[in-house]
């Protein structure tokens, strides 16, 4: 970072959500707007805080009140405010645009939450409809088919094929029911915490890439991330070279990670950032360079970026409705196979039993 000739000590180790710190930065910058000097803005938010975020702004408080400067403050609990918001209010401090800079970090956590939300919303609908059908799956296994194979055990007749599926699964839960469940809920508890871990993000990001639907809305959710922080950081006096830098830390999938780190070294050696996006085709579609390129020659690349940035966010939200819409009917079809199985095991044996004894 720039103000500093030492990197910045890494007090804190848990971050505040991006509610608590758009929260923060916009009562941050109404104060100082009204004229209340820094540390006093700093009391009212710490008083007002809660949890560690309150320790940590005690920390910053009591930082600026040694002398030092906001941004290098926020610098020693990187983790909790993150590049953005260092850089964005080293910024407006060298320019004394500090509230309108905390304004519009206010404004770009709120963007980047609410892209948030919409594919965590996406994707709750069917996480809830799984579970709900593994523990209802659980609860059939364990209670109900104990209490109906030995009805069909003890028939005199030739069982149809699913229900002699249905009595031996029912034995193969009562005698390993825990240890396959217990296992099944083991491997996937496992594979969700590799899926977190950095050394699967390789495999796990590709495989979102790549799925149909999901890939789409994974690729226009990093791109409108990259495009707003970029956006907002030129918009704060942040020179490129260290935008994009802290642009490529926003963003979340290896890949493009990986991209961004490669455009940053170009644009860092003097290269135009719509020539070294052209280089990252696979990840950065067309529309996204033509429109760097014409901010880059017009002079208005900071609203040339917010403009993309708000077209991919309606992408995403294009791509979660339609996630949606994809979802309902194949898990509706998936439940109704397991339903409609289940009762054709149970029914079709009594059936045959009641007509028999008509005849």
């Amino acid at each position: 970072m720039a103000q500093t000739q030492q990197p910045p000590v890494r007090h804190s180790r848990r971050g505040a959500s991006l509610a608590v710190r758009a929260l923060f930065a916009k009562h941050l910058a109404v104060m100082l707007k009204s004229g209340l000097t820094l540390t006093e803005a700093l009391a009212i938010t710490r008083d007002s805080a809660r949890g560690s975020f309150r320790d940590v702004l005690a920390d910053v408080m009591r930082a600026v009140e040694t002398g030092r400067p906001l941004s290098q403050a926020f610098g020693d609990h990187q983790q909790v405010f993150g590049g953005l918001f260092i850089e964005a209010t080293y910024a407006g401090e060298r320019s004394g645009t500090l509230p309108e800079n905390l304004e519009n970090i206010a404004q770009e956590l709120e963007r980047e939450k609410e892209l948030a939300g919409k594919i965590k919303g996406a994707l709750m609908y069917p996480s809830v409809v799984l579970v709900a059908a593994g523990i209802l799956a659980m609860g059939v296994s364990f209670f109900v088919l104990p209490k109906i194979t030995p009805l069909f055990e003890g028939l005199r007749t030739e069982l149809p094929l699913a229900t002699r599926a249905l009595i031996s699964f029912s034995h193969f839960v009562r005698d390993y029911g825990y240890i396959f469940f217990g296992s099944l809920i083991g491997i996937i508890l496992l594979l969700v915490w590799m899926a977190r871990q950095k050394f699967s993000h390789p495999l796990t990001h590709l495989l979102m890439l790549r799925i149909p639907i999901v890939g789409g809305m994974v690729r226009s959710a990093n791109i409108a991330r990259f495009v707003r922080t970029l956006g907002m950081l030129l918009k704060s006096g942040v020179n490129v070279d260290e935008a994009i830098e802290i642009a490529h830390d926003s963003i979340s999938n290896y890949y493009y990670r990986l991209a961004l780190a490669r455009v940053a070294r170009d644009v860092a050696k003097g290269s135009k950032l719509s020539l070294s996006l052209a280089q990252e085709a696979h990840l950065f579609p067309p529309i996204v360079t033509r429109m760097v390129k014409v901010g880059e020659e017009s002079g208005k690349f900071e609203e040339t970026l917010f403009y993309l940035a708000s077209f991919y966010e309606a992408e995403v939200d294009t791509s979660t409705k339609t996630l949606s819409v994809a979802l309902e009917p194949i898990l509706l079809l998936f439940i109704g196979l397991l339903v409609g199985g289940l009762a054709l095991a149970i029914i079709t044996p009594i059936y045959e039993i009641t007509g028999n004894i008509g005849r």
